[in-house]
């Protein structure tokens, strides 16, 4: 037993070393394994022809697999967790109906992905193609990666009119939509939009951008600004959703909801909007509303108030800064091109170039603006002492025209010169019979077959040659034609010290028109008035005032079947009533001062009556104030003519001719129909009153009411002038 136990013990020893043994000679190879695979590295082989699937084919159609279907070489790394495949070389893979290349690649077969590397390139039929430098795919969730690098400086995404461009993409094949978050360009062939973020459907064509939008049109040039936008590439609309801001070469934009169509140039605003309109001088026109469509090539907007309560509806609003004018409604219209401006659902026009403004209510307002050419030295008088030295350098017309950016009409010689005449409507009529006289001579000249009368022909008969042949036309507005010819713009003149005293040279000038039609009535400090139509004319600073007008000033009152009245620089100085006047001013109680005649001229000095004439069947009832100011008789005259003076706001010389018939009666004789004169009315419940609203005084239709006083009275058509004679709270007759 001792005997065996020795060789036991040598045996487990023997055991233990080899044991031992083996151990370390498994690490040393296992390090110099490792020291190899640093230092040594896998030579491919070169493939003898291109590596074909060897999965049954039965199982090719998988729609959700993702194939390999072409490489020029594969390599499997052994030792790796999960099959791992590196193909290289025209490497071509397959989703369904998705194809992707590359150069390089690692296929991941049990994970149904892949990571592409060098010049890829994902398509899809003849409608989607998308380019980078890296792609990383999962076919399971079907969604891609895409980067740049190298191979490609950007990732690019087409369809047939689409180009996406960026650093990184995310695509999703399962809704077929791509997207970006780094920043961005999308460009079809009318729009360019860049954006932070930003993603793109080919199927749908519907893109959408937010953070730092900016879409600029290619075709016109105007910019988009904006921090969130929906836009279709099918058919060029973008759908705002928040604040924006649409510049263009003569149009700003503001809005915060709506679509614009940026190929046709037409928007709807659907938010409270604003769009700015500049002239070439920089004038602003402003254009406001709840809803706005706006048309760019016809350059037309059209703005609503809102009609539902709940939205916090505003009226239109049009401001025109050169004019100082603003025109308010509940719809209203402008056209950029014609510089024209319609109102309705009680419009409301204040005008504000003075201190004093002028308010201006009807059913419907409409302004424009009127070109007429005037002689410049009603130009030159208006030049400002800035602008006449700023011009002192230069010594033609024509380069004083280009200066001021003005258009200067030649005008031959003979045609009346300023001071001549009245103004140029005037003699419309006998400058074209000129024109076709000097036609005329100039055909007679060239009859003669003389060479010298076609080296004297008449400078200004280019001008006729250009239009002698046209009807004769008398209305002003037929000037206008001059200015499409043209022959009629000369490229020379006279100094600028002559330039207010020469005839040969006209310049246009924009005159400011408003016709208020329905209901008119406009109310200022110094004066009020009704009419069922109003029409005001810059260009002869008149005011017609057409059917049934009152017109008052103080405590008097003026009315007949027309009435016209003449501004200076914004003040009264002139009122006509043509066709059968009537005046009246309230006195005390029952009794006024009355006048009426077939012709009636008033005249104003700073705002007050200082002069009347009358003409033909004059009637006057008056009380004259004693030296204790007080009335104590009533006289009554009947002349064909009448000649008023006041001073300080009193009678200061009255004279009737040639014959004159008349009584006096003491104020307590009179008779109830001797107070008054046929057709007398007295009409103040019709008169424009202002109200304390607000915070402020407000004239009464600036609040938008219509009196039904104001309507039945324009419901008779019984003339003011020819109403019955007597006195109503309502103006009416009784």
């Amino acid at each position: 037993m001792i005997s065996k136990t020795p060789k036991i013990i040598v045996f487990l020893l023997a055991v233990i070393v080899l044991s031992g043994g083996i151990s370390v000679m498994d690490s040393l190879y296992a390090q110099q394994r490792k020291k190899k695979e640093k230092t040594e590295s896998f030579t491919r082989p070169a493939p003898t022809q291109p590596i074909k699937p060897t999965i049954p084919s039965a199982n090719r159609y998988q729609e959700d697999k993702v194939f390999l279907e072409n490489a020029d070489s594969l390599f499997r790394p052994p030792m790796d967790f999960e099959e791992k495949q590196i193909v290289k070389g025209n490497v071509v893979f397959r989703q369904g109906g998705m194809w992707m290349y590359c150069d390089s690649a690692y296929y991941f077969p049990e994970r149904n992905s892949l990571d592409a590397f060098g010049h890829v390139e994902m398509k899809q039929g003849d409608t989607l193609f998308v380019y980078a430098d890296k792609l990383f795919y999962d076919g399971g969730q079907r969604k891609a990666v895409l980067t740049a690098g190298p191979s490609r400086q950007e990732v690019t995404l087409k369809d047939p009119k689409v180009t996406l461009t960026t650093d990184s993409l995310d695509y999703d094949m399962n809704i077929e939509m791509g997207w970006y978050t780094r920043g961005g360009k999308l460009q079809d062939d009318i729009n360019v939009l860049t954006s932070t973020y930003g993603e793109y459907s080919p199927a749908t064509k519907l893109a959408r951008f937010e953070d730092n939008v900016v879409l600029v049109n290619t075709k016109d040039g105007y910019r988009m600004f904006t921090e969130e936008l929906d836009y279709n590439t099918g058919t060029h609309i973008a759908t705002i959703n928040t604040e924006t801001r649409i510049e263009g070469a003569n149009d700003t934009i503001l809005t915060t909801a709506g679509r614009y169509n940026t190929q046709t140039d037409n928007a709807i605003l659907t938010a409270r909007s604003t769009i700015l309109h500049r002239d070439s001088s920089m004038n602003v026109v402003t254009l406001e509303g709840d809803s706005i469509i706006y048309d760019k090539a016809t350059r037309l907007s059209r703005a609503f108030m809102f009609r539902d309560a709940a939205k916090n509806p505003q009226p239109m609003v049009l401001t025109d800064t050169a004019r100082k004018m603003t025109l308010i409604g509940g719809y209203g219209e402008y056209d950029d091109s014609l510089r024209r401006a319609y109102s309705t659902d009680y419009p409301l026009l204040m005008e504000y170039s003075q201190k004093d403004t002028l308010f201006l209510r009807a059913d419907t307002i409409l302004t424009s603006v009127r070109v007429e050419y005037v002689w410049p030295d009603s130009l030159a008088r208006a030049l400002s002492a800035e602008t006449r030295a700023r011009l002192q350098g230069y010594t033609s017309a024509s380069e004083i025209a280009d200066e001021m950016n003005i258009e200067v009409l030649r005008i031959p010689s003979g045609f009346p010169k300023p001071g001549q005449t009245g103004q140029l409507r005037g003699f419309a009529g006998g400058f074209f019979k000129m024109l076709e006289d000097l036609k005329k001579e100039r055909m007679k000249a060239d009859k003669s077959g003389t060479g010298e009368s076609k080296a004297e022909k008449p400078e200004s008969s280019h001008l006729a040659d250009s239009i002698a042949s046209r009807p004769v036309v008398t209305d002003s507005v037929v000037v206008e034609t001059i200015v499409s010819d043209s022959t009629a713009v000369v490229p020379s003149g006279p100094r600028l010290d002559k330039l207010g005293r020469d005839s040969t040279y006209m310049v246009p000038k924009d005159y400011h028109v408003a016709r208020a039609i329905g209901r008119a009535r406009f109310f200022r400090q110094d004066m009020q008035g009704i009419a069922d139509t109003m029409i005001y004319q810059e260009y002869d600073s008149m005011l017609y005032l057409i059917r049934k007008p009152v017109v008052w000033n103080e405590q008097k009152q003026v009315y007949g079947d027309k009435i016209n009245v003449h501004f200076n620089d914004s003040t009264v100085d002139r009122a006509d009533l043509p066709e059968k006047g009537f005046l009246a001013e309230y006195i005390d109680e029952d009794f006024y001062n009355q006048l009426a005649g077939k012709k009636m001229t008033a005249y104003f000095d700073g705002g007050e009556l200082s002069r009347l004439d009358v003409e033909g069947n004059v009637e006057t009832i008056f009380l004259p104030m004693e030296k204790d100011s007080t009335y104590n008789k009533l006289v009554s005259v009947e002349s064909s003519f009448l000649t008023i003076d006041m001073k300080e706001r009193t009678l200061d010389k009255l004279k009737f001719w040639p014959e004159t018939t008349g009584s006096i009666y003491p104020i307590f004789l009179i008779k109830p129909a001797q107070k008054y004169l046929q057709g007398f009315r007295w009409f103040e419940p019709l008169r424009p009153r202002r109200e304390w609203y607000g915070g402020r005084w407000k004239w009464m239709d600036e609040l938008g009411e219509v009196p039904e006083e104001l309507e039945n009275y324009f419901k008779d058509d019984t003339p003011a002038s020819k109403m019955k004679t007597g006195i109503s709270q309502t103006g009416l007759s009784q």
